[in-house]
């Protein structure tokens, strides 16, 4: 492209700008605000994107390595696969010892717990409740709860009961009950 075609180019832009008028001109900002926007939110969103078809791809493996069905088409098949996705009763110490490293990340100690084993004959997974009584911080206890429910994909939070003493020590007695639930099969 020469100068002069380049220049003629310009003279254009410059006219039809000219004459949007200030609505015209408005509108222009903001559709470059939109575009610029649309740009810098859809890269966070292509990354999550990205990592959830890495989880699901993560997931896939899982269920045809534990022999689970790919593509159920049953709703028994279905349950199947839901229960495979349970831990066998023998990663109970490994699960035991995540919700320790939890609770000593955080600061807080677990000098002593309630442990019972819960087995319904018409429901096909073991529960198997956890009460721990804990001392420390509000952020301590709430950040070893949100550490075992991410460490411990079979945990869930039962209850959780917080009590305080004295408001100018800052210090918590909680009792936090977790359930595990583990598959029964060996």
């Amino acid at each position: 492209m020469n100068a002069a075609h380049g220049a003629r180019l310009g003279w254009i832009a410059r006219r039809a700008l000219l004459g949007l008028r200030w609505p015209g001109m408005a509108g222009v900002v903001m559709a470059a605000a939109a575009l610029v926007i649309a740009l810098g939110a859809g890269r966070p969103m292509l990354e999550r994107l990205q990592s959830l078809e890495r989880e699901a791809r993560t997931l896939g493996a899982r269920s045809a390595s534990t022999g689970a069905e790919a593509s159920p088409r049953t709703p028994h098949g279905q349950l199947s696969n839901f229960y495979a996705f349970f831990p066998p009763p023998s990663a109970l110490p490994d699960l035991l010892s995540r919700m320790q490293r939890a609770a000593r990340d955080n600061g807080l100690t677990l000098p002593r717990g309630e442990y019972r084993l819960v087995r319904d004959p018409a429901f096909a997974l073991a529960r198997y409740q956890i009460t721990y009584p804990v001392q420390g911080a509000y952020a301590q206890v709430r950040g070893f709860v949100n550490d075992v429910l991410d460490g411990v994909p079979a945990a869930a939070l039962e209850e959780m009961t917080l009590e305080r003493d004295d408001v100018s020590q800052g210090v918590l007695e909680a009792r936090v009950r977790f359930s595990l639930y583990l598959g029964t099969q060996p």
